[in-house]
Order: structure tokens, then sequence, then C-alpha cells
């Protein structure tokens, strides 16, 4: 058998597994948009009234393994980084912060796109600012993107925060005064 006969009969099996795959794809992305259009509008309304909702609580832990399923599939594809976005955003209003910081450190190390990379690290400063505690870690991720990123809406964001961290509590309430005292008429 020559390499062309090979070819002929390799040609309809490679078509079959390139559409099986690409088959697989639509299946999850489709999964992932039915799920989304029952949470997201959801959300709002949970949010204010944490009701125990097992329903929701489903479709939440369903859209978290989908998007990561999605997402180890897609290495660096911004339609997986947009997921992965939404997969921390689902975690942080889960109450799990080191897990979100987790999520979001891993769309930095997974070379984000340009656009997307200094909100990453912001984000990861500010969940260790608010959510878990660590000055010195939001710190160092504000450091970073004002360091990578330094003409960025993210990176002036980053300056204000880590001004803040750094007063002192006498500090702060002098300059909530001062604030007070020049917006007065």
């Amino acid at each position: 058998m020559t390499w062309r006969h090979w070819a002929l009969c390799l040609a309809p099996w490679l078509l079959l597994v390139s559409c099986s795959e690409g088959g697989e794809d639509t299946e999850l992305l489709d999964r992932i948009r039915e799920t989304e259009q029952r949470v997201f509008p959801q959300l709002e309304a949970w949010s204010d009234q944490r009701v125990a909702n097992e329903a929701m609580e489903n479709d939440i832990s369903l859209l978290l393994r989908d998007y990561a399923l999605y997402a180890n599939a897609h290495h660096g594809d911004s339609v997986a980084n947009r997921m992965l976005v939404k997969r921390a955003e689902l975690l942080l209003g889960r109450g799990d912060a080191p897990a979100a910081e987790a999520q979001w450190l891993d769309i930095v190390e997974g070379d984000a796109d340009a656009e997307l990379m200094p909100e990453a690290l912001f984000r990861v400063g500010f969940i260790r600012e608010t959510q878990l505690a660590d000055t010195t870690g939001a710190m160092k991720a504000y450091a970073e993107v004002m360091r990578l990123y330094p003409g960025s809406a993210w990176s002036v964001m980053a300056a204000d925060a880590s001004k803040w961290l750094t007063f002192s509590e006498k500090q702060f309430i002098r300059a909530l005064e001062q604030g007070a005292v020049d917006s007065r008429p």
C-alpha cells in the first residue's frame, strides 16, 4: 500500500475525529450558555438575600466545573481566559477568596492577553487586601501592576490602593478630616 492509499484511508478517520472534538466543544459551550442563562439573572436577587437554593448552588457548581473544563482544553484562548474570569468571580461570590485569588493567579501565569493581564494582577492584590487581610501580598501585587503596566487605569488604581494601605490610622483620619474641610462650601 502506498502513502497515497494510507492518506486516503486516514483522511475520513481524521475528519471524523476532528468533527467529534469540535462537537464536544460545541456541546460544552452550549451547556455553559444554557447554565449562564439560568444563573446570571438570578445572581442579583440571590446576593441580596442569601437564602439556600440548592438548584442555584448546583448550577453554579456546574458552571465552575465547565469553565475549568473549557479553559483546560483551550489554554491561552481569549474565550478560555474570559471563562476563568467568570470562574474567579463566582468563586469570590461564593465566599471562597483563596480559590478566587488562585484563579486570578492562574490567569496571570497562563499569559493572559495584554488587555486582561493588568486587571488580573490588580484583582490578586485587591483580594489579598480586602478578603485575605494580606497587606504585604497586596502591596506586592499592586507594585507589579504599577511596574509592568505604568500607563494603565489599573496602575492608577493600584497606586491609590497602595497609598491607602501605607497610611497609619492617624494619617487616614487626618486625610478624611482634610477632605471634609476641603469639600465645605
